[in-house]
């Protein structure tokens, strides 16, 4: 009888596990990164080139390793991150496993010198294979040199699959972006065949990792987040509405400092969205959760990539509720004493100084003319390290200098030509209001109307309708089921202005009957409260007097309106005074 089942050849064993945590080549710049950061560097640089297919180099100064330990270090399973299997409950490292550095020395050659603190020499190790082709002692100073050279030079399967260096050298990129900043205390150098990439010097605060990685583009349309439920704290940075991305990478999120993907906190984000963007578009996210180690298992993927809440609905309340606060009109700001101004103002501001020197207008002037408010006087914090938050020209503080054709209307700040669209601004206050009357489980009143109207639909759409008549009551409409397929209006809310019912609730019926939003019931809801919204707010008024655009105006302030539609268009259309000077040839 023949034996068919052997055991491998602890080389074969080598590289099948190395395929578990070392896929490409940011793989290795992963784990060895995040190897500096356990030792406590305060300094890294990464060299790669083609990609990293041919080289990837990490020196960092953190406290290396005797001469014994850098050996032990390239056997599987050694680590000194864990102690006993109580430890894995509560990982508090970036690494843990103690497999990076011998899953990359069984695939590549690599070369490893490192000296720590004593007075001991250092070591030098060279691996190829997983086979050790040398070792010496060395004089290094303290921290450690890991050299990945021809990765997986003997695993020719894999490096076939590989894609294009550049392609490669991207998500290096993008990883070395989120290090940054996870870890602003932290100095990072990165080049990319002999070209520096980035050089971000140790900073105390995320802010001024965030003013150093990201264009002004993004900086100025930030706002901060700081929220915290129970033991779970998420803070960081939003970009506000109407800024969007194309796809789902340019949310960041972080869990004690580790770089992760995960549905539950890419599906919270997405919610607290939902009425603030267009469909197929997706926010720019820069979220840092924090919680006792306890509460998250990190230990559910070879790469330490995904992680599992203990309280998931805690930490999905945390995002929705943090983001949600963050987006009521707070500008990002930078801390007093910042190395650049982020928000740069003109010196000459004429048009404010016109504003201010003409004598307030009375009210027996035509209709479009209106009282200039005196501009909006902003203060300092008073704490050095602290962040400024204010509403700079916020809606109630804007002049008023009249209507243009359709929906819009023009207003004025200190520093800015506003044009505002007057259906999205209503649009956006009538939706908040419906919003919150639902969350506060509140009934809308209802005025009766001096004749009901009668609709009549096909099966299909009767049912769907018939299963929403508790939120229609509850926004105010008096509706109730008049036969077989047959409904009975009797009644609209005070808000509602508009006379086509038919139309009006068949568009509310196709929401319902979207497939593309049926299994979310809270989604659906949002959806048809958008649409109530839309088609309850004023079109395009022939003529708008200055009372109902200062209401609309205060309405806007008192309701913290976010600065989109519902449906992620934007409110307003901002010309700062300094580039109108330059479009008119003026400095």
């Amino acid at each position: 009888m023949s034996n068919r089942i052997r055991v491998l050849d602890e080389g074969v064993i080598n590289r099948i596990a190395a395929g578990e945590v070392v896929d490409r080549p940011v793989s290795v710049v992963k784990e060895l990164v995040e190897n500096s950061i356990d030792a406590e560097a305060t300094s890294i640089r990464i060299d790669i080139e083609r990609g990293g297919k041919k080289l990837i180099r990490v020196r960092d100064n953190g406290f290396g390793m005797s001469h014994d330990d850098a050996f032990l270090a390239l056997e599987r399973h050694a680590t000194s991150k864990l102690r006993s299997e109580k430890d894995l409950i509560s990982v508090a490292t970036m690494g843990f496993r103690g497999e990076a550095l011998a899953s990359i020395a069984s695939v590549s050659k690599l070369r490893l010198v490192t000296s720590d603190a004593s007075d001991e020499p250092g070591a030098e190790i060279l691996v190829e294979g997983g086979i050790l082709r040398k070792s010496e002692r060395v004089g290094a100073g303290k921290g450690t040199l890991v050299e990945v050279i021809n990765l997986f030079y003997n695993v020719p399967v894999r490096l076939k699959f590989l894609k294009e260096n550049r392609w490669e050298s991207d998500l290096i990129d993008e990883l070395i972006t989120k290090l940054a900043l996870a870890f602003p205390k932290i100095g990072f150098t990165y080049s990319q065949d002999g070209k520096i990439k980035l050089d971000a010097p140790p900073v105390r605060l995320t802010f001024e990792r965030v003013h150093a990685l990201h264009s002004k583009d993004v900086r100025d349309n930030l706002v901060a987040i700081d929220y915290s439920i129970k033991d779970v704290r998420v803070h960081g940075y939003v970009a506000k509405p109407p800024y969007v991305k194309s796809n789902m990478r340019s949310v960041f999120t972080f869990v004690n400092g580790r770089s992760i993907r995960d549905r539950l906190v890419n599906s919270a984000v997405m919610r607290a969205f939902s009425n603030l963007m267009e469909r197929g578009r997706y926010p720019l996210a820069m979220l840092f959760l924090e919680m006792p180690p306890e509460q998250v298992d990190v230990n559910v993927h070879p790469q330490k990539a995904e992680v599992r809440f203990r309280k998931p609905k805690l930490v999905s309340d945390a995002i929705l509720n943090g983001i949600h606060e963050s987006l009521m009109g707070a500008p990002f700001n930078p801390p007093p004493g910042q190395r650049e101004p982020l928000f740069p103002m003109p010196s000459y501001n004429s048009l404010s100084r016109h504003m201010r020197e003409e004598a307030p207008i009375i009210e027996e002037m035509p209709s479009r003319a209106v009282t200039v408010p005196p501009p909006c006087q902003e203060s300092r914090m008073d704490e050095p390290e602290a962040f400024e938050y204010k509403k700079s020209g916020s809606y109630s503080s804007m002049g008023v200098l009249g209507h243009l054709p359709n929906s819009f209307v023009v207003l004025y700040t200190d520093d800015e030509l506003v044009v505002l669209d007057h259906h999205a601004a209503h649009e956006r206050i009538l939706f908040d209001r419906l919003i919150a009357a639902d969350s506060r489980g509140e009934t809308s009143e209802s005025q009766g109307l001096l004749i009901p109207t009668v609709l009549e639909y096909s099966a299909v759409e009767s049912r769907a309708l018939a299963a929403h008549l508790t939120l229609l009551r509850k926004m105010g409409f008096a509706i109730d089921e008049f036969g077989e397929k047959t409904f009975i209006v009797k009644g609209v809310p005070g808000w509602y202005k508009r006379s086509d019912l038919e139309e009006f609730f068949s568009s509310l019926i196709a929401v319902m009957l979207d497939t593309g939003l049926r299994g979310d019931p809270s989604r659906l809801k949002d959806e048809l409260l958008k649409d109530i919204a839309c088609k309850a707010a004023v079109k395009e008024p022939t003529e708008m007097r200055p009372q109902e655009i200062r209401a609309l105006l205060e309405d806007l302030e008192r309701s913290n309106a976010a600065e989109v539609c519902p449906h992620g268009r934007p409110l307003t259309v901002r010309f700062s005074l300094s580039e109108i000077r330059k479009k008119m040839g003026r400095k």
